[in-house]
């Protein structure tokens, strides 16, 4: 319920006016808070099988996607377990229903045979870097409709995630006071 109030809180304020969360969330970095719940992601080549990904998936109730990379490390595009529910209702029940897809959509799902095929692609688009603030995150998360994102350094090399809880652990707990405590240890 503290949530709740702290939501209510920063939508009903006047946009003349900003409350300390919404300093915070446009202030705050990445690297500040990417770390609090640890990895919901694993990271693997994008030319890995498809069956494997799954597998992995099934395996793990924790990890939460897959961030793809290229032979040099890179962010090449994400699957998580949205895409792969898309991906297990094309191939029972062919696109009949209530999932629509293009023609080339459909054709891509149903012939996929590594992760890469049903994958979500643009990495600028599909992630945030450590020095991005808690405010561009959030734009990425509502943009992409996904509550996780690769987190990249200056190399463009995936160094963690970052979920939307740690986004609101952040937020509930005054987040900005505690991570200028950290600075005394």
């Amino acid at each position: 319920m503290r949530l709740v109030g702290h939501l209510k809180e920063v939508v009903s304020v006047p946009p003349s006016r900003k409350t300390a969360q919404q300093e915070d969330l446009m202030t705050a970095r990445v690297s500040d808070v990417y770390q609090l719940h640890g990895t919901a992601s694993a990271i693997v080549a994008e030319d890995a099988a498809l069956r494997d990904v799954i597998a992995r998936l099934a395996d793990s109730a924790s990890l939460r996607g897959v961030f793809l990379v290229n032979s040099q490390g890179r962010l090449t595009g994400i699957v998580t377990r949205v895409d792969l529910l898309r991906w297990a209702h094309l191939q029972l029940f062919r696109g009949k229903g209530r999932h629509r897809a293009t023609i080339s959509e459909f054709f891509r799902i149903i012939d996929a045979d590594k992760a890469k095929d049903i994958a979500r692609g643009d990495s600028g688009l599909l992630s945030v870097r450590e020095d991005d603030t808690l405010q561009v995150a959030l734009d990425r998360m509502i943009q992409n409709e996904e509550d996780l994102l690769p987190v990249l350094n200056s190399l463009e090399q995936i160094v963690g995630d970052l979920r939307l809880s740690e986004v609101l652990q952040f937020v509930i707990t005054g987040g900005r006071r505690r991570t200028e405590g950290r600075g005394n240890e």
